[in-house]
């Protein structure tokens, strides 16, 4: 798909919701003619508006009838007090694509009835820099294809089955976090040395950066790039030795684990 004629439609404009629109509008994949934002909070969506020359809808129903692709980026928990007014304007003509953590296709259906198509997606903050990876799942191919053109404007597009999302949404949904976390520790660190945190940032923010295009460009495992960065005897291997001792790999894993099930919880399950 190299272009898509539909009005669109932002319901919620915050960081994640603005980053997706913003990708297809700078990208020119999309015109502002096109869009259309809706938030409850109103400063939100005139600043979104101001800046990309949208439209704005002053209610739920008035997106609906202005649009006939729905991007919904609102917090998960605000879906059962929109769900009505979503239900009373969407048609068979509509494509709803959600980003809400959590919340299944199923979970979306009972809300917003049985006549939109949807598509659940999971994007991740990447995206603001046209760097994010989006996971897609839903059963209707053209819709599919929709939501992969969309979230083509800020990176990369994946397709899995439902079941993986909860996963999906721990990973690489809140995995820029987790990176961000390790940064943050290593600048510290630097400071601590005597670096100022200035010279610290750089130090950490672009080894990260360069670890990951590394990484995205080899077709190496990352255990791999690990293991040759890793010197017998070394400062890496004696890095590592005390992460490895500390259990580093179960810490990991219980809180990926605590992700998934928090994700779970929004989702009712």
């Amino acid at each position: 798909m190299k272009k898509l004629d539909k009005k669109i439609g932002l319901a919620g404009a915050g960081n994640m919701g603005s980053a997706v629109f913003e990708g297809l509008l700078r990208k020119s994949m999309i015109s502002a003619a096109q869009v259309w934002v809706y938030d409850t909070l109103t400063d939100r969506k005139e600043s979104f508006a101001r800046e990309w020359k949208a439209k704005t809808a002053q209610s739920i129903p008035e997106l609906a009838g202005k649009t006939r692709l729905i991007l919904l980026a609102f917090k998960p928990q605000d879906l059962p007090a929109s769900a009505a007014d979503f239900k009373r304007g969407l048609t068979e003509s509509h494509t709803v694509i959600s980003i809400l953590a959590g919340i299944s296709i199923e979970v979306l259906r009972k809300q917003l009835g049985d006549k939109p198509r949807i598509v659940r997606a999971m994007p991740n903050l990447g995206a603001k820099v046209g760097a994010g990876i989006t996971a897609v799942t839903g059963g209707d191919q053209q819709s599919l294809e929709e939501a992969e053109f969309i979230f083509s404007g800020c990176g990369l597009t994946l397709r899995l089955e439902e079941a993986y999302f909860d996963c999906v949404t721990a990973l690489s949904g809140s995995g820029p976090a987790y990176y961000f976390l390790l940064m943050e520790m290593m600048a510290a660190e630097g400071v601590r040395a005597g670096l100022t945190p200035a010279q610290a940032k750089m130090l950490a923010v672009q080894t990260a950066a360069g670890a990951g295009l590394l990484a995205a460009s080899s077709s190496e495992e990352p255990a791999v790039l690990r293991e040759k960065v890793t010197s017998k005897g070394g400062t890496t291997e004696a890095a590592l030795g005390v992460l490895e001792q500390a259990k580093i790999r179960d810490i990991f894993h219980s809180a990926i684990q605590a992700a998934v099930e928090r994700g779970r919880k929004l989702g009712g399950r």
